[in-house]
């Protein structure tokens, strides 16, 4: 049985692997690694994990700062079929997976490529910012798997001012996502990504995150003209729930296409007012 290994790095979105049989997969900082950790707790051969007879097994190399599994240093654990473990500072989920599985999420992967093709054509036809914002949110509701998720409009002040669809968990006061995550975003034009909010300290202790136990979230900036606009926004209150390195390669191509269509909004109504006029 193929084995999932997702590694959580602070500020960054998980990074996932699928581990066949037969194979033994060398882990560390080194790039000639089966599975590559970036980290400097990591050592450049740190760890090896090995299938045999129906068990996986995970071995330290010798490792200066270790791994561990429920806060204990250990040389060598078999892996149970959801387990946990912490190799040179690096959070790792392992779990047993079914082959149908693999094919499920390979398949759903060409899919939503294929989907977002199609959904940027929409895009590009809608004439009215409220009609794009709404198609704009299905799309990465889609995309993402995820029932909390929307495009943030923000006014001149940088706030939210509008929210297609006006879930309740995003309207005005009432608002449950990350101000502070989207406020970072806004500030440093560069998404906000986390995987386990516990990894960032600032965010860990906003109240917003507190207050709504958000897991997880990805906050990416759509620039236009060189300012923020909008944030695609979602987050998480499922432990389990992480974004992954795939996700956030999916979102940056949505909001490419998304300040497009933006784009392409701006010119269709100059040119109206110049047929007016």
């Amino acid at each position: 049985m193929p084995l999932r290994l997702q590694l959580f790095y602070p500020e960054k979105p998980a990074q996932s692997h699928v581990l066949f049989e037969g194979k033994e997969y060398l882990m560390g900082r080194s790039e000639d690694c089966d599975v590559i950790l970036k980290g400097h707790e990591v050592s450049r051969y740190h760890a090896r994990i090995s299938h045999s007879n129906g068990v996986w097994e995970l071995h330290d190399h010798n490792s200066q700062n270790g791994c561990f599994a429920n806060g204990k240093r250990v040389s060598s654990v078999a892996l149970s079929r959801h387990a946990e473990l912490t190799i040179g500072g690096i959070k790792c989920r392992l779990e047993h997976m079914q082959h149908r599985q693999i094919t499920a999420e390979s398949s759903f992967r060409q899919w939503r490529k294929q989907y977002l093709t199609l959904a940027a054509e929409q895009m590009f036809q809608e004439t009215a910012l409220n009609s794009l914002l709404r198609s704009a949110t299905e799309t990465l509701v889609t995309i993402l798997s995820s029932d909390r998720a929307a495009v943030i409009f923000l006014d001149d002040d940088g706030d939210i001012s509008e929210c297609s669809g006006f879930p309740s968990w995003m309207c005005g006061e009432s608002f449950t996502g990350s101000r502070t995550a989207i406020a970072q975003a806004i500030e440093t034009g560069e998404p906000v990504i986390l995987s386990s909010i516990t990894d960032n300290p600032l965010l860990a202790e906003a109240a917003s995150i507190v207050r709504n136990s958000i897991q997880a979230l990805l906050c990416f900036p759509i620039v236009y003209k060189g300012e923020v606009v909008a944030v695609l926004y979602a987050d998480s209150t499922v432990s389990q729930r992480a974004f992954l390195d795939t996700d956030l390669v999916i979102v940056r191509a949505f909001a490419r296409q998304l300040s497009m269509a933006l784009q392409i909004q701006d010119i269709e109504q100059r040119l109206h007012q110049l047929q007016v006029v």
